[in-house]
């Protein structure tokens, strides 16, 4: 039955919006730094090049699928924060000064970084778990329990991310970095 909320023609355009994201990025940085010259018919067809070349590759196409939909909710929530903040009586010129510290510059290219590794793992998790355990047609290997050897990849992750001891490491990491911050200050 169609609805009006009915998004399903969307998903043959699926490789134009990422086309169109890296032609985008693309020439905003060439544009910006002028690595290639300050003329924009250069930078364009540089850009337009890079983005066809994307075009080529269908995992490259999966991976930027697969982040967009993050860094949007990562942008909307910095954007929220800073609304937060606003409504809170913070000044224009202590908000640049934050957003211009190296805390802030290390933070959103970790959350960056987290976004492109989960992308990546996401659309060749699967691959390579079964190129490297030859299980391409069992549902589950014989293992013991809180043991991670099954053939779901994302299983596999849940399972090493809920294990007792990767949380331990993780608390103790965490409680390391503010102990570190805290007596470097």
């Amino acid at each position: 039955m169609a609805t009006v909320l009915d998004v399903g023609l969307l998903s043959y355009f699926s490789v134009i919006f990422p086309v169109l994201l890296v032609f985008a990025i693309v020439y905003a940085l060439l544009s910006k730094t002028k690595v290639i010259g300050e003329a924009p018919h250069i930078n364009a067809l540089v850009a337009i090049v890079v983005a066809l070349v994307i075009l080529l590759s269908d995992k490259a196409i999966k991976i930027i699928n697969n982040m967009i939909p993050w860094f949007a909710v990562a942008v909307i929530f910095f954007i929220l924060m800073i609304f937060l903040f606003k409504m809170f009586g913070m000044k224009d010129e202590t908000l640049i000064a934050a957003v211009k510290d190296k805390s802030v510059y290390w933070t959103i290219i970790g959350v960056c970084l987290a976004i492109f590794a989960a992308a990546v793992g996401s659309v060749f998790g699967q691959d390579a778990l079964e190129a490297g355990t030859g299980t391409a047609a069992v549902d589950t290997l014989e293992a013991p329990d809180g043991s991670t050897t099954s053939a779901d990849f994302q299983s596999n992750i849940w399972g090493i991310m809920k294990n007792t001891k990767i949380l331990g490491m993780a608390i103790i990491f965490t409680i390391a970095v503010f102990a570190i911050a805290l007596l470097s200050s």
